[in-house]
């Protein structure tokens, strides 16, 4: 279960009532499509029902950061991705997926029937990517390569619900989303794995101890 998804306050059935309501408009888009430009002028809220999708900055320099990632249930578009005069941002499809918009303004404002409905779609929406944003600043905010990895891993283990689970993104996607060297990353997993904090095969965690 994800403690981040939207899902976890609007069942699939209002969804689809809210798409006739609010006249929401589900798009596929297949691996490497990108799915909104900063550049956009985008009036949009996504909700993610399938797939992987990547927020994506690019610097003045033309450094490319991996900002962010989105699972299903989460959300992303205008109010929700950075806007900003300096760096470029773009959402990718790092995999084959599937997305429901929203017009901004109709989902931000309650309908005509101010339906109970409406009013959960966002409430969850606001607390859900509160708390995503949330996670994400505590990790960013570890000073050591270690703190980041511990933190990003017990992030992991309350959102599965297990000790044992699948990293959602590559060993080098993760290091970009940590803001961290991957060649050093792997060194301070390694030690994590001779200390039997964890063990880990490819994207496959295990952790052995308390972290």
């Amino acid at each position: 279960m994800n403690p981040y998804s939207v899902f976890q306050s609007v069942s699939t059935e209002q969804l689809q009532a809210l798409k006739v309501c609010l006249s929401g408009e589900t798009r596929s888009f297949q691996r490497g499509e990108i799915i909104i430009r900063h550049t956009d002028r985008n009036e949009n809220i996504g909700i993610l029902h399938k797939g992987l999708v990547f927020l994506i900055s690019i610097s003045e320099d033309g450094e490319t950061s991996i900002i962010d990632y989105y699972e299903r249930g989460n959300i992303f578009g205008k109010g929700f991705t950075p806007d900003s005069d300096i760096n470029l941002y773009y959402l990718t499809a790092k995999e084959d997926c599937e997305v429901t918009f929203f017009p901004y303004e109709k989902l931000m404002n309650c309908c005509e029937q101010n339906c109970e409905k409406h009013k959960s779609m966002i409430s969850g929406i606001i607390f859900h990517s509160f708390r995503r944003c949330q996670m994400h600043i505590d990790i960013l905010s570890c000073r050591s390569i270690r703190g980041k990895i511990t933190a990003y891993l017990r992030y992991m283990r309350i959102q599965k619900e297990s000790d044992s689970f699948e990293l959602p993104i590559s060993l080098s996607d993760l290091a970009g989303y940590l803001s961290v060297d991957r060649s050093a990353m792997m060194r301070e997993i390694r030690k994590m794995k001779e200390e039997h904090l964890i063990a880990a095969k490819g994207s496959h965690i295990q952790i052995l101890s308390h972290l």
